[in-house]
């Protein structure tokens, strides 16, 4: 029988799973029958500039921690997550989809 908190925890991982299998390499992520690697289902679109830029900074910052692979994989990775907030972004919430009531902290008779 599984804990309410080993639930829980199965449950979280599912849900983030996909936000970390973005940046996994195509050899980890994907493969085909045979242990053979599949070819990824979309092209890797050029970094936005806001990407570069950041990817650019965290090089500055620590000049002798990354190589050059590693600063393309970063920037990479900065543009996924920045596209992930601007589809985020263009979600529309109804009235239906925010909880009903407000929680707030009791703090004792005044």
């Amino acid at each position: 029988m599984i804990s309410r908190r080993e639930f829980a925890e199965q449950l979280a991982l599912t849900l983030a799973a996909p936000y970390f299998l973005d940046d996994l390499p195509l050899s980890q992520r994907e493969r085909g029958p045979g242990g053979e690697a599949q070819q990824p289902q979309q092209q890797q679109q050029e970094p936005s500039a806001l990407a570069k830029a950041l990817a650019e900074g965290v090089r500055l910052r620590y000049p002798d921690r990354f190589s050059a692979d590693d600063i393309t994989a970063i920037t990479r990775s900065i543009d996924n997550r920045l596209r992930q907030i601007e589809r985020l972004y263009q979600t529309q919430l109804t009235n239906a989809d925010e909880p009903d009531f407000v929680y707030s902290v009791y703090r004792g008779a005044d």
